[in-house]
C-alpha cells in the first residue's frame, strides 16, 4: 500500500490522518512550502508583535488609552490567538491597562456565537477566566460609520467602536472571495452588521475576474475591507501564517495595510500549490477551516479531468459545520441571501463522483455544495478506499491536497 499523511482535528487531538493506496495508483501529495515550515517560539512570537512592520508599538499606541478591544478570529481558522494575544496583553500591561480596561471580541461575521469551550480552545484558560469575551452579534447593537467608496454602508459592533485601541488578532491563508484572508477582514465581515455583510458578499459580482481564492492583485472585496478598516479605526493588526499542525510560522505586526500585503506576498508561496491537472481522483483534506469544509472542493474541480473525475471531501469536524447566516441554509428550500438550493442531479454535471469522508456526518452538512444525496457519505477511510478500488480496478492518478482550505493552485507557470 502506498501511503499519505494529512492533519487532521485541528481544534480536539490535532493528529495526522493516514490515508492509504492501491500501489499500482500513482499518487502526488500536494502539498505547499509553508505547510512544512516549524512554528514560531513564544518568545519569538513577542518579538516580532514587540516591532512592527512600520509605524508605532503596541506599548506606544496603548499609552493613555481608556478601553482596548482585541479581536480575534474565530474557530473556523486554525490561528493559536493564545499565543499572539498573550504577548498582545504584556505590552498592553506594560502601557498601564488594566485587566477591566481591555476584552476580547469574536469577529463572527455571519457564523454563529460561541460558548466558552471553544473560547477556551482559542484563547487558553487563564484569559478566559481574567478577561471578558463577548460573541459579535451581527443582528443587534451595531452602529453606522458610513460607506465605502462604492456605496456599502457600513455598520459595527458597538462594543467595538466603544473603545479607543482597536486591535486584530488573525491569519492569513487563501480565501475564495479576498484573495488572501488577513487583514482588515477581520472587521468586515467580521464585526459588521448583518446588512453590511451582505452587500459585502454583493461586491463578488461585480468583477469576478478581481475576486476568487489567491487572486490577491487589484482584488475589489479586498479594497472594501481596507475601507472598512480605515472607517473603523482599526489601529493595530496582528497577521499570521500557519502550517500544517496549526502552528504560527511568521506573522507581521502593526497598520493592517501593511501587515495583510506582507503577508499576503509571502502567502503566495507560502500556500501555493504548483499548477497539476488530469487526475482520476482528487482527495482534498479540510484541516484549518474544517467546519467550512466545502472551500475544499475547489481543487476537485480546478485538478480532476473535467466531468470524470471523483472527488473525496475529508471533512472531520465532530461539531459539524459552521452555521453562516449569509450562505448556508436555514430551512427546506431557503436561506440565507447568498444561499442557492442545490437540486439533485447537480454534482453529475461536474464531477462523476463525490464522495465525503466523514465520522460523525449530518444530513445537512453538504447545503453549501449539492443536494444531500448527490454525495456518498462514509465514516472510515477503509470505506473510502473500497469504493474508489471498485471504481478504478486498474490504474489511477490520484491527487492528495494536504489542506484545501488553506492552500490554492498557483498560476500556470508560476510554479
Amino acid at each position: 500500500m502506498k501511503r499519505v499523511w494529512v492533519p487532521s482535528r485541528r481544534w480536539y487531538e490535532n493528529e495526522e490522518r493516514e490515508l492509504t493506496f492501491p500501489d499500482r495508483w500513482g499518487v502526488d501529495n500536494l502539498t505547499s512550502p509553508g505547510l512544512e515550515k516549524p512554528g514560531l517560539t513564544p518568545e519569538e512570537v513577542a518579538v516580532k508583535i514587540a516591532r512592527p512592520v512600520s509605524g508605532p508599538t503596541l506599548e506606544e499606541l496603548a499609552r493613555g488609552k481608556k478601553q482596548a478591544v482585541i479581536v480575534f478570529d474565530d474557530m473556523t481558522r486554525p490561528t493559536p490567538v493564545k499565543e499572539v494575544a498573550t504577548a498582545v496583553l504584556d505590552a498592553l500591561h506594560r502601557a498601564g491597562m488594566r485587566r477591566d480596561q481591555i476584552r476580547f471580541l469574536w469577529a463572527l461575521g455571519s457564523h454563529a456565537a460561541y460558548d466558552m469551550i471553544a473560547a477556551r480552545k482559542k484563547l487558553g484558560d487563564d484569559i478566559v477566566e481574567r478577561y471578558a469575551v463577548y460573541n459579535h452579534d451581527a443582528f443587534q447593537n451595531c452602529v453606522r460609520v458610513g460607506r465605502t467608496p462604492t456605496g456599502v454602508e457600513l455598520w459595527f459592533n458597538r462594543e467595538y467602536l466603544a473603545c479607543d485601541l482597536k486591535i486584530g488578532i488573525g491569519c492569513i491563508t487563501a480565501h475564495v472571495h479576498v484573495g488572501f484572508g488577513g487583514g482588515a477582514k477581520i472587521v468586515l465581515p467580521g464585526v459588521a452588521g448583518i446588512e453590511t455583510i451582505n452587500q459585502f458578499h454583493n461586491q463578488q459580482f461585480r468583477d469576478f475576474a478581481r475576486t476568487g481564492l489567491g487572486n490577491f492583485d487589484g482584488n475589489i472585496m479586498r479594497a472594501e475591507c481596507d475601507a472598512a478598516g480605515d472607517l473603523s479605526g482599526l489601529d493595530f493588526k496582528v497577521d499570521c501564517l500557519i502550517n500544517r499542525r496549526g502552528e504560527i510560522t511568521n506573522l507581521y505586526a502593526g497598520p493592517f495595510r501593511e501587515t495583510h500585503a506582507l503577508g499576503a506576498e509571502e502567502g503566495r508561496a507560502h500556500y501555493g500549490i504548483p499548477c497539476a491537472t488530469g487526475y482520476d481522483v482528487t482527495v482534498c483534506n479540510a484541516y484549518g477551516k474544517a467546519n467550512e469544509s466545502a472551500i475544499a472542493l475547489v481543487f476537485t474541480l480546478s485538478t480532476m479531468k473535467p466531468g470524470q473525475g471523483t472527488g473525496v471531501l475529508i471533512c472531520d469536524a465532530p461539531e459539524g459545520q459552521v452555521p453562516h447566516y449569509v450562505m448556508r441554509a436555514w430551512g427546506t428550500d431557503y436561506g440565507g441571501r447568498h444561499y442557492q438550493a442545490r437540486a439533485k442531479g447537480f454534482v453529475g454535471l461536474l464531477m462523476k463522483k463525490l464522495i465525503v469522508f466523514n465520522p460523525r456526518p449530518d444530513r445537512t452538512s453538504l447545503d453549501l455544495v449539492c443536494h444531500a444525496d448527490d454525495a456518498v457519505v462514509v465514516k472510515t477511510w477503509d470505506e473510502v478506499r473500497t469504493i474508489l478500488e471498485a471504481d478504478y480496478p486498474g490504474e489511477a492518478k490520484v491527487a492528495v491536497v494536504q489542506d484545501g482550505t488553506m492552500q490554492y493552485i498557483l498560476p500556470p507557470g508560476s510554479g
